[in-house]
């Protein structure tokens, strides 16, 4: 009866199902540490070629942008080259991340730009509710 209540009571097991992989277990240190190696190179290989991709998907671009510039007599902004090369200064440095800014010395400058970027921050929030 208490088969006939509970519906997994007389499931069969699943051959398989189990987390016997021998396969691993089998392998010395030094091959883990081979496919590791081996693992990572293919990561890295991949991103190189990501980066690749996606710089001539830019230079590419840019070109089109020349073109409408020159279309249409734009002249191209000052800030734009800046970014190019920010975005090359980012692309050599992979993995680096961006540089942080840098914090003042002096803890009473630090007190005062976190005392005026909370007032701004409150200023904003709460301007909307009187305009």
């Amino acid at each position: 009866m208490l088969k006939m209540m509970n519906p997994f009571g007389s499931m069969p097991s699943v051959p398989g199902v189990g987390g016997d992989d021998k396969k691993e277990d089998d392998m010395t240190k030094e091959e883990k540490q081979e496919q590791e190696k081996l693992r990572l190179d293919a990561i890295k290989e991949q991103e190189r070629k990501r980066q690749q991709r996606y710089k001539k998907q830019d230079e590419e671009r840019e070109g089109m942008r020349g073109d409408i510039r020159n279309k249409y007599n734009i002249e191209k902004k000052a800030n734009e080259e800046e970014e190019e090369e920010e975005d090359d200064d980012e692309m050599d440095s992979f993995g680096a991340g961006k540089k942080k800014d840098e914090v003042p010395d002096d803890p009473v400058a630090q007190a005062k730009a976190v005392a005026e970027k909370g007032l701004n921050d409150a200023k904003n929030m709460f301007g909307s509710f009187f305009k």
